[in-house]
């Protein structure tokens, strides 16, 4: 199993560098999310993309690229979390010091649009990041699971040991079976995007991680279908699912199948070991996950677990 390089724990005192790869900034969340932080006793540092306004876009391709640069390189940053998603971090990725970036790991946060940028961080750095909550998430309406996993995942980034989920959660098999591998993956219309381009995901014996928000049902089965057709699906040891916000229909009119159904149509056909119901994504909780960490997948008849290794 590949090895990736995660980022050190952060203590009080540390520096988070704040970047905008994606959406222009929030002001209202922003400063509610830079108090949280401030109050777990971490400094900050923004980058010039957060203030800055490109259309739907956060400062140019240029601007945004070379804050993720920068803070990198700069040994007065500690850890780099990203300010929000939306759109725009798949541009940046021909504009990335890979290589300077592979001799500064840092920890690395975000989720969403940014798993264009896990993803190349893991293939071309060697970079183990984190999927977890941004600035604005956490100067929203986060839960109490979010904000305990925010603040204990700075502290012990690898997360070692089953996947800790809300009260009253659980995971589901949906095929049974035991995988084993890195976790690599994230919002399932990114790693789509990626597909064909020198920055798609290799997910060789990896273990997959998929979430969504906002799509069809018939959405959900074209980016499944091309995970299958383009063979990623071939490469994999197992898939560990997600949330799938306000994805719909959930509750269809005859005939129609639901979102779940979609995916389990899918699932079994592979037969690969795979998992429902982490608590990872647009929903009301997101949880801390170490992409590029090693995990063992279970996927038993009477119980489901993901412990992180």
């Amino acid at each position: 199993m590949q090895q990736y390089t995660l980022g050190r724990a952060l203590q009080p005192g540390d520096t988070l560098g704040i970047v905008a790869p994606s959406a222009p900034l929030d002001e209202k969340r922003f400063q509610a999310g830079m108090a949280y932080l401030h109050s777990l006793g971490f400094r900050t540092k923004c980058g010039q993309s957060v203030q800055e306004r490109w259309g739907y876009l956060a400062g140019s391709d240029d601007v945004r690229a070379r804050d993720i640069n920068g803070f990198f390189a700069d040994s007065s940053i500690d850890g780099i979390l990203c300010m929000r998603g939306g759109y725009g971090a798949a541009r940046l990725l021909p504009l990335l010091d890979y290589d300077a970036i592979a001799r500064h790991p840092k920890l690395f946060i975000g989720f969403s649009d940014i798993t264009a940028l896990h993803t190349a961080l893991l293939q071309r750095s060697g970079l183990a990041t984190i999927h977890g909550a941004m600035l604005t998430g956490l100067g929203g309406k986060a839960t109490r699971y979010t904000y305990e996993q925010f603040a204990a995942g700075l502290a012990n980034p690898a997360m070692t040991g089953p996947v800790r989920l809300p009260r009253g959660h659980h995971l589901e098999t949906l095929v049974e079976g035991d995988a084993e591998g890195n976790l690599a993956g994230g919002n399932m219309m990114l790693i789509s995007s990626l597909i064909g381009t020198p920055y798609e995901l290799d997910g060789q014996g990896q273990i997959l991680f998929l979430e969504e928000i906002g799509e069809e049902a018939y959405a959900i089965d074209r980016m499944l279908c091309q995970f299958e057709q383009s063979g990623l699906i071939d490469r994999i040891a197992g898939l560990a699912l997600g949330e799938f916000t306000r994805c719909h229909p959930v509750k269809p009119a005859a005939g129609e199948w639901t979102v779940r159904e979609v995916i389990e149509q899918y699932v079994r056909r592979w037969g690969k070991p795979a998992i429902w119901g982490l608590p990872y994504g647009h929903g009301r909780h997101n949880g801390w996950l170490p992409l590029g960490r090693p995990a063992h997948l279970i996927a038993g008849k009477e119980k489901a677990r993901l412990v992180l290794g």
